[in-house]
């Protein structure tokens, strides 16, 4: 099991709203405390910026001090960021950020990815680019 704060993307601002597949544009992260239980809620302003909204998102968490991220789709500059720092990022395809949340408390997170999920391909897909 992973120890410390690990952080999931969402759509919404509790564990019932829908798993957000794409890092950068998810309304909000849930950060869950391994040590503690406890869960902190974010909202992604990063989400708003018309440029770098996966590395100014991957910044935050960082600050934030997470130990891993659970996410669908992540581009390579902030999957990258992130590996720097010594975040590992978990894939999920999930319905739920529950179902995320559940699956960390168990200790039943996949093995962390190696590589980014997605490609940069500026202007294809707003929200793909980061």
């Amino acid at each position: 099991m992973i120890e410390g704060k690990i952080a999931t993307a969402a759509m919404g601002n509790s564990p019932e709203a829908p798993f957000s597949q794409h890092f950068a544009t998810a309304t909000h992260f849930l950060i869950y405390d391994t040590a503690t239980g406890h869960l902190e809620v974010v909202e992604n302003t990063a989400r708003d910026l018309s440029a770098g909204k996966g590395v100014a998102a991957a910044k935050m968490l960082i600050e934030k001090r997470v130990k891993g991220v659970v996410v669908e789709f992540i581009g390579p500059r902030p999957f990258s960021m992130l590996q720097e720092a010594g975040v590992k990022v978990y894939p999920g395809i999930q319905i739920k950020a529950q179902d995320v949340l559940d699956s960390i408390k168990a200790g039943k997170l996949s093995q962390p990815l190696e590589a980014p999920t997605e490609t940069s391909h500026t202007g294809q897909h707003g929200d793909h680019q980061e």
